[in-house]
This record gives C-alpha cells, structure tokens and sequence, in this order.
C-alpha cells in the first residue's frame, strides 16, 4: 500500500498483494472476512497516499473480496490436508 501502484494489478503489485495476505493471515489466521481486510487497506491508502478516489475504493472491494476467497480456499484446503493425514 506504499507505493502509488498499489492499485494497478501490474504482476509486481498483486505479488505484493499476495505476500501482504500471507503475512494478515499469519496474524489473524484463516479464514478472514472481506470487511477486515477492506478496513485495512482502506485505512492504510488513506495513511500512505491521503485521499481515496472512488476507482480506489472499488479496488479495494475487490481486493478484499479476493482476500476472502483465498483465505477460504487456504483455510479449506489445510483442513482437509490435515484430516488426510490423520
């Protein structure tokens, strides 16, 4: 969210995305809620880059959308991985 391309799904940017997830959901774990990671990201554009435009705010709707889907799968699939284990 520091740099100003954050918003530009240019493949440096949503290799960032991804490891930015990684790192949110070895805090708050699996699965995580698309509003959480809105709120976070929304309030770390406003700290890095001051006013969000509206094009941003979709972005960042579906950003945490994603977010969500892939906490889900993340979550899913380690569920099911450890029970094949077992």
């Amino acid at each position: 969210m520091r740099l100003e391309t954050w918003h530009t799904f240019h493949p440096l940017d949503e290799q960032r995305f991804h490891r930015a997830l990684a790192a949110a959901f070895e805090v708050v774990g699996t699965p995580a809620d698309a509003l959480e990671l809105e709120t976070a990201m929304l309030e770390l554009a406003r700290e890095h880059h001051g006013e969000v435009t509206q094009d941003q705010l979709e972005i960042i709707d579906e950003c945490g959308q994603l977010g969500e889907a892939i906490s889900l799968y993340l979550h899913n699939t380690r569920k099911s991985a450890r029970q094949g284990a077992d």
